[in-house]
């Protein structure tokens, strides 16, 4: 593999506000790493213009692209290229823990044959992300940061929320692109509020966040309107000549005809129905917004042939309005099935555009901690840094005999290991001499400098330190436990030809990662069920117990429930007896009283009172 470049990422300009343990500062050392690129489809589009037409369109030898990588490794190729961008919008991921079902099928109904490189149902990108706040909030600072290296000078960017995030996003972004530059805070009510959320014992939440700003002060703003309704025009333009309705307006009582009028100026709270299920425009994509949410932001903030970007472009509604609004697009995501999804439907609508995919490294989820922490299950014994108390810098451990571990740092997935980066982690090294249980540290790394190798870091350590420092890749780690990340579908496939034309029958299909996600599915309705049961047989089970006579309950406390009692007062003493919380609050559903009223009852028999 050729050695990725690594571009340098502007710190942020702005205050820093937000602090929380482990944060990325403004003064951290940020990259964004360009990796090998592979040209994966080349897309012709339906649209045709005429040259002189084209001579004249804006921006007319860009070529749409649809890149299948990390945002911030999509956006080292953008900069390798000198692309900028116009306007970006992006939807990231909510960090609201949601655990998105989504529907697998067979693309094309089969009428298409599309090449692409072989790849697994698990390898692509279609988990549920779970985030820590933390790990969220340095995840986007470090993306925002990367997608503003990019932009034009007077680009516009917004920025997609909801309100478990979004109040800590908006201070991010006051530091990414400055308090200056920030220009609305857009109210997306959705209108339509699910069965679920209307029967809210609270106010029925319907609305979401988007955070709107520019590079500078210079940027493209086309002011929108909105169709006066009939009401408004029969309570105002009250007037009428020759030339239609009218209404007076200022001091001189000057005339404002309804035909001249472009209508109610849109205001930063935006009314626009969510998707209806019915709706030609649905994808089956969880996450997916309306067109109408995106023109309108597109129409405001571009112009013809300006470029687009959507780095978080899930089913590419971003992508397909910009080619309708006769704009340029750039469409980025991580995971295989949304860019499978935005294919067909780019194709669909006619769009033109090339495919480009990003080889930058191992992702089984889009939270790179996760991702993480499914290779570090990979290697026998491993504990985490909070259960060897090995503090915020180490990853974790393999624990040894007799107390010993050997720390474990790795660079991360995407990050590469630089002699800069090197040292800084030989002094971490050294710092663990003083821990007389580290016998040993081990480096994993996804990339490195070419003249890095196992002597280097031998010499290196040699200087500082007797602690052994073992380097190891992640292909090295992965070639011998590959099959337990990867396990490849199985499928029992027929092929027949009928005059000419082959028919393919799927006879049996078993998925690994399918099979994982039934079976969550099951457990989690297994549980949901177990409440309902509870729900409703509970109150039965108590009427029942009720029901019980006197007799019966005398009968289990002289019988069962005292002599034990009694003999735990004789071995373990009254005292200890009385605040066993645990054992008292079991006898007393047993005898259908409260704990409280159990105690008075044995310090009664005891003779304690």
């Amino acid at each position: 593999m050729k050695k990725p470049k690594v571009y340098n990422i502007t710190p942020a300009k702005g205050q820093a506000l937000l602090n929380f343990q482990g944060r990325l500062m403004p003064t951290s050392d940020l990259k964004m790493v360009l990796y090998e690129t592979e040209a994966v489809e080349e897309v012709k589009g339906k649209r045709k213009l005429a040259t002189e037409d084209k001579q004249k369109e804006l921006n007319s030898d860009f070529k749409n692209l649809l890149l299948h990588g990390d945002c911030l490794s999509a956006c080292a190729y953008l900069k390798s290229q000198n692309i900028k961008v116009d306007l970006v919008y992006i939807d990231p991921p909510f960090a609201s823990g949601a655990n998105y079902a989504k529907k697998i099928y067979l693309r094309n109904g089969g009428e298409e044959k599309v090449e692409c490189e072989d790849v697994t149902v698990g390898e692509e990108i279609m988990y549920g992300d779970i985030w820590q706040k933390e790990d969220y909030l340095n995840w986007i600072y470090e993306r925002l940061l990367a997608i503003r290296e990019i932009m034009a000078q007077d680009a516009s960017i917004y920025v997609h929320l909801d309100w478990h995030i979004g109040p800590y996003v908006k201070v991010l972004l006051d530091e990414v692109f400055g308090e200056e530059n920030f220009r609305r805070e857009v109210i997306w009510n959705r209108m339509n509020p699910s069965g679920g959320k209307a029967a809210a014992e609270n106010w029925i939440h319907v609305h979401d966040n988007i955070y709107y700003y520019t590079i500078g002060e210079e940027n493209t703003f086309n002011k929108q309107f909105l169709p006066y309704t009939q009401q408004y025009i029969e309570e105002r333009f009250v007037h009428e000549d020759e030339n239609g309705k009218y209404r007076l307006q200022g001091n001189d009582n000057r005339k404002q005809y309804l035909k001249d009028s472009k209508g109610k100026a849109v205001t930063s709270v935006w009314d626009l129905s969510d998707i209806n299920v019915m709706a030609l425009e649905k994808e089956d994509y969880t996450t997916q917004k309306p067109e109408k949410l995106i023109q309108r932001i597109i129409e405001s903030s571009s112009d013809e042939g300006m470029v687009v970007a959507d780095f978080f472009s899930g089913s590419g509604t971003t992508a397909k309005v910009a080619n309708d609004l006769n704009r340029k697009f750039i469409a980025c995501d991580i995971g295989l099935n949304a860019i499978q999804s935005t294919r067909d439907r780019l194709k669909k609508s006619g769009a033109e555009f090339d495919i480009i995919k990003v080889k930058d490294g191992l992702r089984l989820f889009r939270n790179p901690v996760q991702t993480t922490a499914r290779l570090f299950s990979l290697i026998d014994g491993f504990k985490s840094s909070e259960e060897l108390e090995l503090g915020n810098f180490w990853d974790g451990g393999i624990a040894g005999a007799k107390g010993s571990f050997i720390p474990v740092k790795f660079i991360g997935i995407d990050k590469v290991l630089t002699k800069p980066l090197l040292d800084s982690i030989l002094e971490e090294v050294c710092r663990l001499e003083e821990t007389s249980e580290a016998g040993g540290v081990k480096l994993i790394y996804a990339y490195k400098d070419v003249d890095i190798d196992q002597s280097y870091v031998n010499k290196e350590i040699g200087k500082k330190s007797e602690v052994r420092v073992e380097l190891i890749s992640l292909d090295e780690l992965l070639n011998e436990k590959r099959d337990m990340i990867f396990t490849p579908d199985n499928a029992l496939i027929e092929v027949k030809k009928d005059k000419g034309v082959s028919k393919i029958k799927i006879k049996k299909y078993f998925s690994p990662y399918l099979k994982a996600k039934i079976d969550e599915f099951t457990k989690n309705d297994l549980k949901e069920t177990k409440k309902e049961i509870d729900k409703e047989v509970g109150p039965k089970i108590k009427a029942i117990e009720k029901q019980l006579t006197e007799e019966e309950l005398t009968k289990r406390w002289e019988f069962t429930i005292w002599p034990i009692v009694k003999k735990k007062i004789s071995e373990q003493g009254f005292e200890k007896v009385i605040g066993d919380d645990r054992m008292l609050e079991n006898f007393s559903k047993g005898l259908c009283i409260s704990a409280g009223e159990l105690k008075e009852k044995i310090r009664i028999n005891a003779g304690v009172v």
